[in-house]
């Protein structure tokens, strides 16, 4: 599993610069501004999990902000937030004219903004999900506090596992709630529609290896067909648009762009009604969700982080020529072959999507042939054992011995254990990929690591 994070949509204008705080381990301060019509300044005191405190701060500064500090109490986490918004000026946009923060132990903020008796003006907005806390906070400003959204975090995993986020659908209220959950990828989309509004998707998504298909709303004729260049293409993001077409009672999905990491785009439907964009900075969409009846009436989805791969430097001697595999989705079988004295041959095939791609031949094959390790289905690397020592004959250290951990089990060492022994992986990741040095015999072994979000 991941940490799940759940992004509600901002409230409030259109005015301003788009910005984005992202997660963090919870909120410490907050700092406020105003003038006579709205709120014209907000800053920021986040913890990590470590412990630092970031700070992040938007709109007008001079304006002497009061402080509402969070962490009187042990524990204590902002749980939701109270405003509204109103236009200001005869021809301007809407902008945030008050804020309450409301606490796990139960304290409220200073009404901010400007207020009379606590009365404040404009359209009211609550942003709350029962027994969860505040992460962090999104939203527009310029030389006021335009809008606002907040994230929550929804389940609390060990801060290894990469983070999932949950863009809240955008749409119509009507129509049954459908969710696909999260992915690896989204390799293909099917989209119908009918004069007015988006009736029908369908997708096909990657997780481990397998494809799966899943559709929503009512087929019709012929979807429209978009294909990602799986799995080197990705989506970024989803424009759409929403409206109440003439003759129908619900509101729907009149539109959507798809905007992809190789830079294509395509649109779908007809652009009418309000606009609304699903996108997380630097992470694929990996799923939807959304409602539907008839047609599709809300769209939401899920984003992940692109997983950073490592490499960990090899061990054993420096003789041969170096080799690199790349990095994959992850390993299938390992061959091991075994000279007079050490390692003399390894190959592996990995996993990328649902292709299988073979790696090349390091070293020299011996007539003893060479043994093999099968990963199963759901199996993946955690670690690699081995001894690298010196042998006769040959002027570099050369590798003596390799054993395979998985997160099911071990395999047997392959070769002798003797010499210096050395072990590669890290707690909470898995092994994509291998590197090293390689004469007629293997002088040294590396991997390539990415954390496991299974």
């Amino acid at each position: 599993m991941s940490t799940v994070y759940r992004k509600l949509a901002i409230c409030g204008g259109e005015g301003g610069s788009e910005w984005d705080d992202d997660v963090y381990e919870g909120v410490r301060k907050v700092y406020v501004g105003q003038d006579l019509k709205r709120i014209t300044y907000i800053k920021f005191d986040y913890v990590k999990v470590d412990g630092q405190v970031v700070t992040r701060e938007y709109g007008t500064k001079d304006q002497n902000p009061k402080e509402f500090i969070v962490a009187q109490h042990p524990d204590e986490q902002i749980i939701a937030v109270e405003g509204s918004y109103n236009k200001v000026g005869l021809l301007g946009t809407d902008v945030i004219t008050s804020l309450v923060f409301k606490t796990s132990k139960g304290r409220k903020s200073p009404t901010f903004g400007p207020n009379l008796l606590g009365l404040v003006n404009g359209t009211k907005f609550e942003f709350e999900d029962p027994g969860k806390k505040i992460v962090g906070f999104h939203g527009r400003a310029g030389d006021a506090l335009d809008a606002i959204g907040v994230y929550f975090v929804i389940n609390s995993l060990p801060p290894l596992l990469s983070p999932i986020y949950k863009l809240d659908a955008q749409g119509g209220t009507e129509g049954r709630v459908w969710n696909d959950g999260s992915f690896d990828a989204v390799k293909r989309l099917r989209i119908g529609q009918d004069n007015v509004r988006i009736t029908y998707l369908e997708f096909e998504y990657a997780k481990g290896g397998k494809s799966e298909q899943l559709h929503h709303g009512v087929k019709g004729g012929t979807p429209s067909e978009f294909v990602l260049d799986f799995p080197d293409e990705y989506i970024k993001s989803v424009e759409a648009t929403y409206d109440k077409p003439n003759l129908f009672q619900n509101t729907v999905i009149t539109s959507l762009t798809i905007k992809t990491s190789k830079g294509r785009t395509s649109s779908f439907g007809y652009t009418k009604g309000k606009k609304f964009v699903l996108e997380q900075k630097d992470c694929p969409l990996v799923g939807f969700h959304g409602k539907v009846g008839d047609a599709i009436d809300a769209l939401g989805a899920y984003f992940a982080p692109l997983v950073p791969a490592k490499k960990l430097p090899s061990v054993g001697g420096n003789g041969g020529v170096a080799w690199d595999d790349g990095v994959y989705d992850g390993v299938r079988k390992i061959y091991v072959g075994q000279g007079n004295d050490g390692v003399s041959f390894v190959k592996f095939e990995y996993t990328k999507g649902t292709e299988l791609v073979s790696g090349d031949e390091h070293g020299k094959a011996t007539i003893l042939g060479a043994e093999e390790f099968v990963l199963e289905d759901g199996e993946y690397l955690t670690a690699l054992v081995g001894y690298y020592d010196k042998i006769y004959g040959v002027d570099e250290p050369a590798i003596i011995s390799l054993q395979f951990k998985t997160n099911k089990r071990e395999s047997i060492p392959f070769g002798m254990s003797a010499g210096e022994k050395f072990t590669l992986g890290e707690s909470g990741h898995k092994i994509v990929g291998f590197h090293g040095q390689a004469s007629d015999v293997i002088h040294s072994v590396g991997v390539t690591i990415v954390p496991i979000t299974e």
